[in-house]
């Protein structure tokens, strides 16, 4: 399993409720998530980013496709305006059994 989390510094003005229901959209548009959560920040660390990304994909094949995915690329173009920094960090996700 592959884990893309992206986390965000968003301006005062951004529309976050929208941001993650376009985002938590993406499960139900693009076939290759398996996962996606979004969170917010609960406040508690005043230097934390304000918007958390975790998305659930099998292979770095569908981490191609997601990452070309129009509706994606959708979802980027509308968060882009808001965005003051955007970190993101892709890893094996190797759950032992």
């Amino acid at each position: 399993m592959i884990k893309h989390v992206v986390i965000f510094k968003l301006k005062e003005n951004a529309p976050v409720e929208e941001i993650k229901k376009r985002i938590k959209n993406l499960k139900n548009e693009i076939k290759n998530i398996k996962e996606i959560t979004v969170g917010t920040d609960i406040g508690y660390d005043k230097s934390a980013s304000d918007l958390c990304l975790i998305t659930e994909l099998e292979t770095l094949e569908d981490l191609d496709i997601y990452a070309k995915h129009p509706k994606h690329l959708d979802v980027i173009a509308f968060i882009k305006p808001y965005v003051i920094e955007r970190r993101a960090v892709d890893f094996y996700d190797k759950k032992e059994t």
